[in-house]
């Protein structure tokens, strides 16, 4: 029966010489166990579970071991009739010998030229460090298996860096995103996906608000292309998969040649007999003759997690190690950086466990962000080992070794995807989840369970009473979670705030609170706004940061996004004054200068009053003269007048013998015992005020009187003066 299928669909699908015996089938599989037998051969299998069956790309061979696995197979003639058309147009487009040119002038794959080749990825790299080398540089990070063979062939392998060179080294800390693409040499998406975004970064920073602060504050490490070598082979028609290590052999079917590099990686490598990998060297998983066999899978582990050094612990690669290397200690919560894996095709966001049905550590913060990016893209998000187990992989390696939450995605529905396809869908949607997901990478296993904020805007700057102003409004919300394989806890939103110029979790970041727009925060997805200063910022662009929060543990905060705002550039500027305290300042009435005038005031304080202090505009006080700095911007100059504060005392003279008491107005008593001469009394008296010195307590045998003891405070009184005698005068009663 299943000749005749094969027959009737090489009737009904157009011939490809080169690749004839290729095809798309649709197998049945009664359980999971056959589900796994038949996968652990394929490299790649597209799975719909609710209907038990798998689709892979294969020949007549891959057929018979879906067979044997005891699954029922069919040709999908549809399917096949466009594989092969893709081919045959890839094919002619080889033949003619026209160069393929991409629409942004670079070399591309013939017959798809929407897809750049090795060349024109590395041609776009080189070009971006050239034009914009404050964001971008090149690593060269080892050869592939070629080039190490024959430093003539092959590739070195490249790690197009992006971000704010220039103010780097001023954020030691800055969160690193880390993407490989196209490591199956065959998958033609993942590679553009990966250069358009690089490219938006550059092209958009300074010009669209989320890309300058994701340039500015996250440093990008892409890895266009993680299998250069196979990756050629595919471009001249063939459905090359692995790398191209030719040392095992022959196979029947030559596209078989090489390591499933994603089967190559070194955490848990071999780890489920033959279910997540194969040792037969001509399968399509197989995974090589040990654990990071291949240079290509040493040069990515390098670059990426580093050697292993003391303690256990990787050092030297671009994502930190925060994790023990087994299977239960969990990242913490705090680790900053992410991976991604870009593969095609499946429709699927994935992360780890791929080997164990053990949950990982992390498995609800991984979970959590992977249904935010399933929500963006519409993929099914899942554990790796829903799917089908996998060992040896680059997601559980960077989980496993590092900590780093660590994404598989599957684009799209074909290898050879059409450009219009690409285009129109694949890889907006993919665009749009990594750059949610770029926007969480300082704490990504914690920015996702709060909400996301989004269309932000800001009106022009306006003129008010208080001065420049801007209305900043943004809607956030709690709901953006793909419901595809289970649900998602989500939480009513309880506030939403604005940063100007600093990130929300930057040291000294002030939040500004923006209100719900229907006067409430009592739902999952709220609008709010609210009127922002713009007092005291320079003129020109600034940006300015929203980020909401949900009710979740008391206060979650979600990931943040910004939007552009610009502080007009005045050619006058208005100077008012204000008065604190009894005081005038001349002149005293607002003026209005041209801009980067310098203004003089005359501060003048009232009787009993002094000069406290002058705020506002800039400037410096010279005994009475405030002179503001250059005049940029409206502001007030603010003359602070306090009341002059003065000491009472004096001298005593005569005095032979302790017991006298004077007492300032009636309250504050000093005691005098000799030799004191001289006396103060404690505190002091403002401007004005009047004072009253009194014997409270007269020296035995002593008679003191006071002079100068009264008055009014218009300075220090130190004239106060206090006679003693002998008291002689009643002496037993009798004048004598």
């Amino acid at each position: 029966m299943r000749k005749l299928l094969l027959a009737l669909a090489i009737i009904a699908a157009p011939w490809c010489a080169a690749q004839a015996d290729e095809w798309v089938v649709e197998a049945h599989y009664p359980d999971q166990a056959a589900l796994i037998r038949a996968s652990s051969k394929f490299q790649h299998v597209d799975v719909d579970a609710a209907r038990q069956v798998l689709r892979v790309d294969t020949d007549e061979a891959g057929i018979a071991v879906l067979e044997e696995a005891g699954l029922e197979v069919r040709i999908d003639v549809a399917a096949t009739a466009e594989l092969r058309a893709f081919l045959a147009t890839m094919r002619e487009a080889i033949d003619s010998g026209e160069r393929q040119l991409t629409g942004g002038g670079y070399p591309g794959i013939p017959g798809f030229a929407c897809y750049r080749t090795v060349e024109g990825a590395y041609q776009t790299m080189d070009d971006l460090v050239a034009a914009h080398p404050q964001f971008a540089e090149v690593h060269e990070i080892g050869p592939t298996w070629m080039k190490a063979q024959n430093p003539s062939n092959g590739y070195e392998m490249r790690a197009l860096r992006i971000t704010n060179l220039a103010t780097a080294a001023d954020e030691p800390e800055r969160p690193v995103f880390v993407a490989f693409g196209s490591i199956h040499a065959r998958e033609y998406t993942p590679a553009e996906l990966l250069t358009r975004m690089a490219e938006w970064l550059i092209a958009g920073y300074g010009t669209d608000p989320q890309a300058t602060w994701l340039v500015d504050h996250v440093d990008f490490r892409l890895v266009l292309l993680a299998n250069p070598d196979g990756r050629k082979k595919a471009e001249q028609g063939t459905l090359w998969r692995k790398n191209r290590n030719s040392v095992d052999g022959a196979c029947s079917w030559q596209n078989y040649v090489g390591i499933d590099l994603n089967r190559n990686f070194p955490f848990h490598w071999h780890t489920t007999g033959e279910q997540g990998s194969s040792s037969d060297r001509c399968d399509e998983t197989f995974r090589g003759p040990s654990a990071g066999s291949e240079p290509e899978t040493q040069n990515l582990v390098r670059y990426v997690a580093g050697d292993l050094g003391a303690g256990g612990i990787h050092q030297g690669g671009v994502l930190p190690d925060r994790r023990a290397d087994d299977t239960t200690t969990p990242a913490p919560e705090d680790y900053s950086g992410l991976f991604f894996d870009i593969h095609s095709y499946s429709r699927l966001v994935l992360w780890s466990w791929g080997d164990t049905y053990s949950l990982s550590p992390n498995d609800t913060a991984l979970r959590t962000l992977g249904r935010r990016l399933a929500w963006f893209n519409g993929y099914a998000p899942q554990a790796a080992i829903e799917l089908y187990p996998t060992d040896g992989t680059t997601d559980d390696t960077f989980y496993g070794l590092l900590g780093a939450p660590s994404y598989t995605i599957e684009l799209g529905r074909n290898f050879f995807e059409s450009c219009s396809v690409f285009e129109s869908e694949t890889f907006p949607l993919n665009f749009a989840a990594l750059k949610y997901a770029a926007r969480t990478t300082a704490e990504p296993y914690r920015l996702p369970a709060g909400p996301d904020a989004y269309d932000i805007t800001a009106s022009a700057a306006m003129e008010g009473a208080g001065g420049w102003y801007t209305t900043v409004s943004a809607t956030v919300s709690d709901t953006r979670y793909s419901t595809v394989n289970g649900t998602q806890a989500t939480f009513a939103i309880t506030g939403a705030n604005a940063f100007i110029d600093i990130l929300p979790w930057a040291p000294g970041a002030v939040p500004i609170p923006l209100a719900a727009s229907d006067g409430a925060f009592d739902g999952k997805t709220e609008v709010v706004a609210e009127n922002i200063s713009l007092a005291g910022l320079a003129p020109g662009r600034h940006i300015v940061y929203v980020q909401g929060v949900n009710a979740l543990d008391g206060g979650t905060p979600g990931a943040p996004d910004a939007i552009f705002i610009d502080v007009p550039t005045a050619s006058e500027a208005t100077v008012t004054t204000a008065v604190m305290g009894a005081g005038s300042v001349d002149p005293s009435a607002a003026q209005t200068v041209p801009v980067g005038t310098v203004l003089s005031f005359e501060l003048t304080p009232a009787v009993g009053q002094h000069i406290a202090g002058v705020t506002g505009c800039g400037g410096s006080l010279a005994a009475a003269t405030y002179t503001t700095a250059p005049v940029n911007a409206d502001c007030t100059v603010v003359a602070t007048f306090a009341p002059d504060q003065y000491r009472i005392g004096g001298n005593v003279s005569g005095l032979a013998a302790s017991g006298l008491v004077l007492r300032l107005n009636g309250g504050a008593d000093v005691a005098i015992t000799p030799p004191a001469t001289g006396f103060e009394f404690p505190g002091t008296l403002s401007w004005g005020a009047s004072y009253e010195v009194t014997i409270a307590a007269q020296p035995e045998g002593e008679l003191c009187v006071i002079g100068n003891g009264s008055g009014i405070v218009e300075g220090d009184v130190d004239d106060i003066a206090v006679s003693c005698a002998d008291d002689t005068i009643f002496e037993d009663g009798f004048d004598g």
